[in-house]
């Protein structure tokens, strides 16, 4: 079979021509998410666009973004047999710690997650890849399966089950990167009747800047709703936001605490 000389080039040009990430932190989400256990050159083009808007666009961020929905398709890229039919709705919110990504890192990877978490009732890691080589960087990747029983407030109260994907990325520009993929395909239990979660999944972003503390970009989707009640259809990830927020909290203060004892 012969193979012109202009197909052939064009074909190499492809094939070594470095992945883009989007432009829009709606986007830069989804593309995070569906690539976190990807080639490494799809992090460090993230990484080229969504550190600087992060340098950028702090005080929004600390507020909150809607981002794009996850798609049947998405969440496929993400090995995840589970159909989204009217996309997966999502929000994220920027997080600024007061210590290092060790000891995020220390911190996400930490098996008795209840004594860090003030919303965790109890908690079990049912399942885990080496820790200790991931903590000295001699391992890429810690991943784990858990179950959570967890109070939301307002007597709301839930059990779930998710996998935790944490993956170091070296970058010349940024130093080490930490990216993590959360996933819970299966439905969360609750006490109450009228909300129900479906599935929710999330993707984080973690870099030092030079001030030494890390910076993190978190984003959550949910697909839940309210049944037969007068509350809006965003109450489930509302709810997941303020949980977000709250543990950014909670793990920031646990981990100064430790440095400090």
């Amino acid at each position: 079979m012969r193979i012109y000389p202009s197909l052939l080039s064009f074909a190499l040009i492809t094939a070594c021509r470095p992945p883009e990430a989007p432009d829009t932190i709606e986007e830069m989400m989804v593309y995070g998410f569906t690539h976190q256990a990807d080639d490494e050159a799809h992090i460090l083009a993230l990484a080229d666009k969504l550190i600087p808007f992060m340098e950028s666009h702090e005080e929004e961020l600390a507020e909150g973004y809607e981002v794009s929905a996850l798609t049947t398709e998405d969440l496929a890229a993400a090995e995840v047999s589970a159909d989204a039919v009217d996309g997966v709705v999502g929000a994220a919110v920027g997080m600024f710690y007061s210590v290092d990504i060790d000891a995020v890192a220390f911190g996400l990877s930490y098996p008795r997650q209840d004594e860090i978490f003030e919303s965790y009732v109890e908690f079990e890691r049912t399942q885990e890849s080496p820790r200790e080589c991931f903590l000295d960087r001699s391992c890429p990747t810690h991943d784990s399966m858990s179950e959570v029983h967890a109070s939301l407030g307002l007597g709301i109260e839930m059990w779930n089950e998710f996998s935790q994907d944490l993956r170091w990325v070296e970058s010349e520009d940024y130093g080490t990167l930490l990216v993590v993929r959360v996933l819970g395909p299966t439905p969360v239990q609750f006490n109450i009747d009228f909300l129900q979660v479906h599935q929710q999944y999330s993707f984080s972003f973690v870099y030092l800047p030079e001030d030494g503390a890390a910076s993190r970009v978190q984003a959550i989707w949910v697909d839940g709703e309210v049944v037969d009640a007068d509350m809006p259809e965003s109450t489930a990830l509302n709810l997941g936001i303020n949980t977000m927020v709250n543990s950014a909290e909670d793990l920031d203060a646990w981990l100064a605490a430790r440095e400090e004892g």
